[in-house]
C-alpha cells in the first residue's frame, strides 16, 4: 500500500509540472482508425477525489463522494476518474511490474497511466455537519492553469436531501449547465385535486347544515317553548326522520370528502422535490446562540 500511494503522489506531481512547463495535459493516443471529428468531441478528463470528512461519519462522506461520481457519470459532461479508480489502475501497473508484464508490453502499461495523468480537472471537497445541518462544499480545480474553475455550497438537514442536490452543486462548482429540473405533474396533480375536493367537501357540508336549519325552522318556527315545538303544519313524522337520516349521511360523506382533499395535499406537498440548488445559507443553533452558515449567492 505505501508502494502505491507514493508512486501515486510522484505520478500526480510530475503531471503538475508537466501543466506548468507546457499546454493542457496531453491525451493518450487515441485508437487506430479514429476520426478527427471523435477527437474533437473527447470529453475533458475529471478526477474526483475523495470528500474531508469533518464532524461527520468516514461512511457518510465516503457515500457522498460515490454519489458526486455517479451524478457527474449520469451527465455524461466529462471522462469521471474517482481516486479508487487511479488506486486501481496504479495496483495493476505496478502488479505488471512485478510480473515482468510490463517489460513484454511496455506500451499497454504506459497508455493505462497516461490516461488516469490525463485528468486536467481536480473535484474536492468536504462534508461537514454544523449542529443539525449538513454542508457539502465542493470545488473544481484546473491542473493546467492553476486557479479553480468554481466552487458550490449545499446545506441540508438530511443526508438523503443533500443527495439529490448533488447535481446542482457539480453543475456550479464545474462551470457545466445545470441539469434538467425534476418533473412536478405528480405533485401539482395531488394538490390541485386535493384542494378542489377539500373546496367540494366543504361547501357539501354548508349545503347540507343550511338544509338542516331549514328543517329545524320548520319544526319549531319560534324555537323551543316548555321544552317543546310549536310547529304548524307539520308533516308526517316519519318524513321528518328520514330528512334528518339523510342530512346527517351528507354531513358525515363531507368530512369524509375533505378529510381526503387534506390527504392529497399533504402528499403533494411531501412528494414535492427540493426547489433547484436548495439553501444555501441557514440558520444553525450552535452553543452559545444562533450561528448563519453556508454562503449567499
Amino acid at each position: 500500500m505505501r508502494v502505491v500511494t507514493g508512486l501515486l503522489c510522484c505520478l500526480l506531481w510530475t503531471s503538475t509540472v508537466r501543466a506548468q512547463q507546457q499546454s493542457p495535459l496531453p491525451m493518450p493516443p487515441p485508437p487506430p482508425g479514429t476520426s478527427p471529428t471523435a477527437r474533437a468531441e473527447a470529453k475533458p478528463r475529471l478526477l474526483v477525489t475523495d470528500l474531508k470528512a469533518q464532524g461527520v461519519e468516514a461512511q457518510e462522506a465516503a457515500a457522498l463522494t460515490d454519489a458526486l461520481v455517479q451524478g457527474l457519470t449520469e451527465r455524461n459532461l466529462f471522462e469521471v476518474l474517482s481516486r479508487r479508480d487511479v488506486e486501481t489502475l496504479l495496483t495493476a501497473e505496478r502488479q505488471r511490474q512485478l510480473l515482468g508484464t510490463c517489460d513484454t508490453q511496455p506500451e499497454a502499461c504506459a497508455q493505462d497511466v497516461g490516461g488516469a495523468l490525463g485528468a486536467r480537472y481536480v473535484l474536492s471537497g468536504s462534508l461537514s455537519k454544523l449542529g443539525p445541518t449538513y454542508e457539502l462544499a465542493i470545488q473544481v480545480l484546473d491542473t493546467v492553469k492553476g486557479r479553480p474553475v468554481g466552487r458550490s455550497t449545499r446545506l441540508a438537514r438530511e443526508l438523503s436531501t443533500l443527495r439529490e442536490l448533488v447535481p446542482y452543486a457539480v453543475a456550479e462548482a464545474s462551470g457545466s449547465p445545470l441539469p434538467p429540473p425534476a418533473s412536478r405533474v405528480l405533485p401539482y396533480s395531488l394538490i390541485g385535486g386535493g384542494s378542489a375536493a377539500l373546496l367540494g367537501g366543504g361547501v357539501y357540508g354548508l349545503i347540507a347544515l343550511s338544509r338542516q336549519k331549514v328543517l329545524n325552522d320548520e319544526l319549531c318556527p319560534e324555537g323551543v317553548v316548555d321544552g317543546t315545538c310549536q310547529g304548524r303544519n307539520l308533516r308526517e313524522l316519519d318524513y321528518y326522520r328520514q330528512e334528518n337520516d339523510r342530512l346527517g349521511r351528507d354531513k358525515t360523506l363531507s368530512l369524509v370528502i375533505m378529510a381526503a382533499g387534506a390527504g392529497l395535499l399533504a402528499a403533494g406537498f411531501s412528494l414535492m422535490p427540493p426547489p433547484e440548488g436548495g439553501p444555501r445559507i441557514a440558520l444553525v443553533p450552535m452553543g452559545r446562540g444562533l450561528a448563519l452558515v453556508g454562503v449567499l449567492p
